[in-house]
């Protein structure tokens, strides 16, 4: 044991109980940590923990079931760090054989060392889970720069507030910058320069970046230099990048709605502002400037005297003190504004209430002048209303909800026989009594429907209002309820007049509308009412009756010869003869003119209605004594029967028309009966007017032209342009069988729109073609020229072709000068202000005027060909040509023959000065490209028209 004693390392023995027996001076002094006088055991020895971990080798070795165990442990806790290496072997110990162990300790010096540096990563550990642990929790991202090697870190956080995964971004400066808002840029740069001159202790920038979906997201970049270079340079720099977005925004929507409220206050037209506890003005809205004079910063901290003026401030001053004690205040002012406006206000103080009392009031004021004013004028306006409602014409009276009168003025009491105060209070009914005009029964007044149905109700067309004193008034009246905007009713008014002489009127205006002017006959609109009620009763019970059309002959030369006043008196003399000649039950109409329809129902055939037009034919062939002129007139005469004729009053009518221009067709004084063959010629006038329609759509008419020229000279002086129609089937229509019937549809206006506009452009064409102009002239019908556009018409089909005006002649009629002579001469005008030419075509064959003719500016007078076909036989119509001759001579106008056939006649012509022509002598109608080969081989065409 002496060895044992020497030795460095702790040696002892170990009982089965696990007490230590015999040890060395080194095994005591590892022990000497344990309280004194406590037995020595090697539980007391080791660590628990470790101990712990070994006791089953321990264990074993002292049984003896295994021979010995090393291991390493620590030293009990009292002696923190102290590592040792413990080894136990088998022996036995005494004589008895009581099992035991050798216990060997020796210090452990590297395992201390490595336990030591494990404890320092355990902290390091802890440390940094500590700081992970703050910053996920702070959802904070991490970066870390290294300038001066241009490498940047960034942590997964960082790349996830941008919608990067880990993997998804290779962190770079460049990439960074990359990123950010280009406008927030430049604002990035001078807080790190501040912050590396050491002028803040961090740098702070907040600013937008790109998230990986493309919107900008607001982030909030912190950073410091966290190592430094010997030469003062960042070595490196640490920092986090947090998303802001949310509080950005709220900050922005809060700016936004702070300025919402403001331009709302600024817009509110009254004043709103805030005094605090010392009267001391804190904000306000513009308005305060517009009534005081000061801007809301110029406010900005003044007592309210300052801002009000003294005089306002002394009367204001008990309120203000009443609401800084709480109480709300509310009052009228008047003030003088800085622009001299006087206005009226009402203001109220209302309190900032607070847990902790008062801290100050809300002012609020209203300009109210408006207000004020009119009321002012309502007053003055009720007076108006009350002058005006005792001064007007029509009755008016006022109820309350339940119909008790509340007003009624001076009109409404001269009808119905109440004075004002008798009538207060009284039902509407009472002071109305209303009755019906035809039946005598009383009627309910309008005005209590008006406050039921809450609606505007107008009087029964029939209603008489009977007076106090008996007297009976027609009246016309409207009712209505007076409602609140609520909805609630106020009560009603009626206004009424009396329209008794307006009823006679009305009923005489009736009469007139049905009745003719001049013979007090029934009109075409009573006559068509009546044969209604003829074909009613003819439905009903087989009865039929005749439809007679009367004209009568030659009644234009009554008023072209005696005056018109002599025909309406001829005219109300045959009416009261025809009158004389039918039953009661028959009608006799005025259609206007001078022709009369008969409606005779009581005649049922056709022998009964011959018999009757001979014995009216009879009677009205004797002679009339009208203004002292002794007269004998003739009748054309239709008849339609119903039902052979038509069943409806159009067909009906028509069909006796129809009959009546065949009659007057015949010879006039006849009378004809409607036949089956009028009725196919009407048919067929019914086609040829589709065939126009179809062929207009279809364009299938053409143009052909017929050339004119100077006798005298050979030279080429125009053509004229003729309209030619050709059925699908080859078949040509005359222009004498198509044109009336264009004229009388209405279809001349389109088709002579097309033969314009043709005309002109084959002019064009053939100045194009040939080099020289060559004029054209067209046919113009009454009803085109008196359509409103007409003169834009022409002006159109001239720049359509582009051709100058004075390549263009208009042909026009005498009748259509003589009817309305002011408006053709009107038109005439602003045609040759245009740069048209105009001529007067078949002059002499109508009824022709000098007085009327020296007023149309027109540039040639056309000789019809019915005076030049026998002027080389006839002195009649070499007189009027010589006189047409003489008459263009002595108005300057140019003089054309048409329909020269003859070289007699040619030269007839030319003698007595007419060297104009046109006609089959020099050339027939032609198509234009036949046209255009005679204008090239005309023997002087290459020196006319130039």
């Amino acid at each position: 044991m002496s060895a044992a004693a020497q030795s460095g390392d702790g040696l002892g023995l170990v009982n089965a109980d696990g007490s230590l027996g015999e040890v060395n001076a080194a095994l005591r002094r590892l022990c000497a940590h344990l309280p004194g006088g406590t037995a020595l055991r090697l539980a007391g020895l080791l660590h628990p923990d470790d101990l712990q971990t070994h006791q089953r080798a321990v264990s074993q070795v002292l049984t003896g079931q295994r021979s010995s165990v090393t291991f390493t442990a620590r030293v009990h806790p009292d002696v923190p760090g102290a590592w040792v290496s413990v080894t136990l072997s088998h022996v036995r110990a005494y004589p008895q054989g009581d099992p035991a162990a050798l216990l060997i300790v020796r210090e452990a010096r590297e395992q201390a060392q490595i336990q030591e540096l494990q404890d320092q990563l355990r902290a390091l550990k802890a440390e940094a889970d500590r700081w992970r642990f703050a910053v996920n929790g702070s959802r904070d991202g991490v970066w870390d720069w290294y300038p001066q090697q241009h490498s940047i870190f960034v942590s997964s956080r960082w790349k996830a507030l941008l919608g990067y995964r880990d993997h998804e971004f290779d962190a770079t400066v460049e990439g960074w910058l990359d990123l950010i808002h280009p406008d927030d840029r430049p604002g990035l740069l001078p807080r790190y320069r501040q912050h590396v001159a050491l002028e803040t202790e961090a740098y702070e920038f907040e600013h937008r970046m790109r998230h990986r979906s493309g919107h900008w997201v607001w982030v909030l970049l912190r950073g410091q230099v966290s190592a430094w270079n010997e030469d003062g340079t960042p070595e490196r720099v640490t920092g986090t990048l947090r998303d802001v977005t949310t509080q950005v925004t709220a900050q922005q929507d809060l700016r936004r709605t702070r300025d919402h409220l403001q331009t709302i206050m600024n817009a509110v037209p009254g004043l709103i502002g805030y005094k605090d506890r010392d009267l001391l003005h804190q904000f306000g809205n513009a308005a305060y400037q517009d009534w005081y004079g000061h801007s809301p910063e110029r406010m900005q901290g003044l007592h309210i005297r300052e801002v009000i003026g003294e005089a306002m401030y002394r009367q204001n001053e008990a309120h203000m003190r009443a609401a800084l004690d709480g109480h709300a205040q509310h009052f009228e002012r008047t003030l003088t504004d800085p622009h001299g406006r006087e206005r009226h206000a009402l203001f109220s103080y209302i309190p900032d209430v607070q847990a902790d009392g008062v801290h100050g009031f809300f002012v609020l004021a209203v300009d109210i002048t408006g207000r004020r004013n009119a009321e002012l004028n309502l007053l003055e306006e009720r007076e108006w209303a009350r002058t005006t409602l005792n001064s007007i014409g029509d009755g008016v009276i006022t109820t309350d909800p339940a119909g008790q009168v509340t007003f009624i003025n001076p009109v409404a009491q001269a009808l119905t026989g109440w004075s004002g105060a008798a009538a207060h209070g009284r039902h509407i009914g009472q002071v109305m009594h209303l009755t019906d005009m035809v039946t005598g029964d009383a009627m309910p007044n309008p005005l209590l429907l008006a406050l039921k149905e809450r609606r505007v109700v107008g009087m029964a067309l029939d209603a008489t209002l009977g007076s106090r004193d008996g007297q009976v008034h027609a009246i016309a009246d409207s009712a209505a309820p007076i409602v609140r905007p609520d909805g609630t009713v106020l009560g009603g008014v009626i206004v009424f007049h009396d329209v008794t002489q307006a009823r006679a009127m009305a009923a005489r205006m009736s009469h007139l509308a049905q009745h003719d002017a001049l013979t007090d006959l029934p009109n075409r609109v009573l006559l068509h009412d009546r044969i209604q009620q003829a074909l009613a009763r003819y439905r009903r019970n087989g009865r039929p009756f005749a439809v007679v059309f009367m004209d009568l002959d030659h009644f234009k030369h009554v008023n072209d010869s005696l005056g018109h006043h002599v025909g309406d008196e001829l005219l109300r003399a045959v009416a009261a003869r025809l009158t004389e000649q039918v039953r009661e039950t028959d009608t006799v109409s005025r259609q206007g003119g001078d022709e009369f329809v008969l409606l005779l129902t009581e005649l049922r055939t056709a022998m009964d209605v011959r018999a009757f037009t001979d014995r009216l034919e009879a009677s009205l062939a004797r002679p009339y004594e009208v203004a002292g002129q002794t007269l004998t007139v003739s009748f054309s005469i239709g008849i339609a029967m119903c039902p052979h004729d038509g069943d409806d009053v159009d067909t009906l009518l028509r069909h006796a028309d129809a009959a009546m221009y065949q009659a007057k067709g015949a010879g006039r004084n006849r009378t004809h009966f409607f036949s089956p063959d009028l009725l196919a010629s009407i048919e067929s006038r019914h086609r040829l007017v589709g065939q126009l329609r179809a062929a207009l759509r279809d364009d299938a008419f053409t143009l052909h032209y017929q050339p004119k020229v100077n006798a005298a000279t050979r030279e080429l002086t125009g053509v004229e342009a003729l309209l030619r129609w050709t059925l699908p089937d080859g078949q040509a229509v005359s222009p004498a069988e198509f044109i009336p019937v264009a004229e009388e549809s209405g279809l001349i206006v389109p088709l002579g729109g097309w033969v314009l506009r043709e005309a002109c452009a084959q002019a064009r064409a053939w100045q194009l073609a040939l080099g020289r102009a060559v004029p054209v002239a067209v046919n113009i019908s009454g009803l085109q020229f008196t359509q409103a556009d007409f003169v834009e018409q022409v002006r159109a089909a001239l720049e359509g072709a582009q051709l100058d005006p004075h390549l263009l002649e208009l042909e026009i009629t005498e009748s259509m000068l003589v009817t309305q002579p002011q408006q053709a001469s009107d038109r005439l005008r602003s045609l040759r202000d245009l740069g048209v030419r105009l001529s007067i075509d078949d002059f002499g064959t109508g009824f022709s005027s000098l007085s009327y003719l020296k007023l149309f500016p027109v540039d040639m007078l056309k000789i019809d060909r019915a005076f030049v076909q026998d002027v080389t036989t006839d002195r009649n119509d070499v007189a009027i040509v010589e006189a047409v001759i003489g008459i263009g001579q002595a108005l300057n106008l140019q003089v054309l023959a048409e329909g020269v056939e003859t070289p007699q006649q040619v030269q007839t012509l030319l003698n007595l000065g007419c060297a104009a022509m046109q006609g089959y002598h020099f050339a027939r109608p032609m198509p234009a490209a036949q046209a255009q080969a005679w204008l090239t081989d005309w023997p002087g065409a290459n020196d006319s028209g130039r």
